[in-house]
């Protein structure tokens, strides 16, 4: 008996470790079997003559890894016998003896009889089996059928699927588990704001008894809001806000609460649905903004604070943290320019965005995207941006939303190369155009990565 132990750094070529010793690792925590998260999972498909297709696929044994690529088609004339029923099988076998050491398929036909057997792969200590299918041979046939293939793709005896970490569950299991619980989290997350909200209000009801009132007025139809001494506003009631004028228009009411430095946060409760167009504009002191789950626009220039010309780097106006309900669908052009957020989750009812949504804010650095467009010039000049992931509900990416990230240099993507590839992106999407190209070179996928060489200006696909 001997005791065993690694891995641990070299120093003098003391520690030393074989290609073995690695698939010994991988092999103890991902079971024998197809990756059922990759190609066609090797499916086999008769072709009407005596030919067939293996599909493209991934396969594990013993911490090896086979892969096909594309699909492979295979001709099984030769083992047809003119006078008698034969069976064949189809499998992929690990070899690691010194003469072989590789993983391939292999065709095996069992005894031409007239009440014939299936034959077997027989596994070695330097040769398993993963065996993928039986084909059932008629005397003579030129026509090999679907119904004489016996898939046992999802036999755990024979083949079965690969069943990641110490064999409790296969890839697609965890990635369904994955999806139950993401909805559990944004049910869970909606409650949570209606919460917030709840207790936003009730601390407005106290703020109404004890607090001093400021300011009243109607900001909707049927919305009404107070402003409070400490710089509380709260807005209640149901339906949209009214929009405004900007800064610049020479007609057209602008909103109460316009360059007013006295508000610090606001609670608008729920029923109402939308944020009003320049409705918060150049509220330099408001840094929290609690919103309902009843939400579903945030119009043009809705939080823009002032940005100041003369201060290089950096912002220090306006909010400093959001929350976007699961409810909105539009947010509009210059909605949170210039604030002062430092992360973000867009949610995926996000539809419709406006030029510049978050462009300017200066501070920010991390972002979750969910939404279906990422909108024209969306981060442009977000310098501190760095850490970038999109969901696969992502289906469209417009031109110069990262321009002038220049700490954003790769984003990570949750799907696959082939998800990727149908993702609509305009020109110049990543930042790379121009006189000034960006930094961004690396785009992760769940089986591989995008690569950008800035000499060809071109994306290359790379797997893994």
């Amino acid at each position: 008996m001997a005791f065993y132990s690694g891995f641990f750094n070299s120093k003098g070529l003391d520690r030393t470790y074989t290609a073995e010793n690695f698939c010994d690792y991988l092999g103890s925590i991902i079971c024998n079997g197809i990756q059922d998260n990759y190609g066609d999972c090797f499916a086999i498909t008769a072709n009407g003559d005596q030919t067939i297709t293996i599909g493209s696929g991934k396969a594990w044994i013993n911490g090896h890894y086979f892969i096909n690529d594309t699909s492979h088609t295979l001709d099984l004339s030769k083992y047809v016998d003119e006078s008698l029923n034969k069976y064949l099988i189809i499998g992929i076998y690990c070899d690691t003896s010194d003469s072989v050491r590789k993983c391939d398929m292999e065709v095996k036909a069992g005894t031409a009889e007239t009440s014939p057997m299936i034959p077997g792969f027989t596994n070695t200590k330097t040769r398993t089996y993963l065996t993928l299918a039986s084909i059932y041979l008629r005397a003579g046939t030129t026509e090999i059928k679907q119904s004489n293939i016996s898939d046992y793709r999802d036999s755990n005896t024979r083949c079965g699927y690969v069943r990641c970490i110490l064999g409790k569950c296969k890839v697609t299991d965890m990635l369904s588990q994955l999806a139950e619980i993401t909805e559990q989290m944004k049910n869970y997350n909606t409650t949570v704001l209606q919460l917030t909200n709840q207790v936003a209000e009730l601390t407005g009801k106290v703020d109404e008894i004890t607090g001093d009132v400021v300011s009243v007025g109607k900001c909707g139809d049927d919305i009404n809001y107070v402003l409070y001494s400490d710089g509380k506003l709260i807005l209640k009631g149901t339906g949209e806000m009214y929009d405004y004028a900007s800064a610049l228009e020479t007609s057209g009411e602008k909103s109460p609460f316009y360059e007013n430095d006295k508000i610090k946060s606001v609670v608008i409760s729920e029923g109402i649905t939308s944020v009003g167009e320049f409705a918060f504009i150049y509220c330099n002191n408001l840094k929290s903004a609690t919103l309902p789950t009843t939400l579903t626009k945030i119009k043009r220039n809705g939080f823009m604070p002032h940005i100041d010309e003369y201060i290089v780097h950096q912002n220090l106006y306006g909010l400093t943290e959001i929350t976007i309900p699961a409810n909105v669908t539009e947010i509009g052009k210059y909605a949170f320019s210039g604030t002062a957020i430092q992360s973000l989750s867009i949610p995926e009812s996000v539809a419709a965005v406006g030029e510049g949504a978050f462009g300017e804010c200066q501070n920010l650095e991390t972002v979750r995207y969910s939404g279906k467009v990422i909108g024209d010039r969306m981060f442009v000049r977000c310098l501190k941006l760095k850490n970038f992931t999109i969901t696969k509900s992502t289906k469209e990416i417009v031109g110069g939303c990262f321009n002038y990230c220049e700490n954003l240099t790769f984003i990570t993507y949750e799907g696959t190369l082939a998800d990727w590839a149908e993702v609509s992106k305009c020109s110049n999407w990543d930042g790379n155009a121009g006189q000034m190209p960006g930094n961004m070179h690396k785009v992760q996928c769940l089986d591989g990565y995008m690569q950008y060489d800035s000499e060809t200006q071109e994306w290359s696909e790379v797997r893994e």
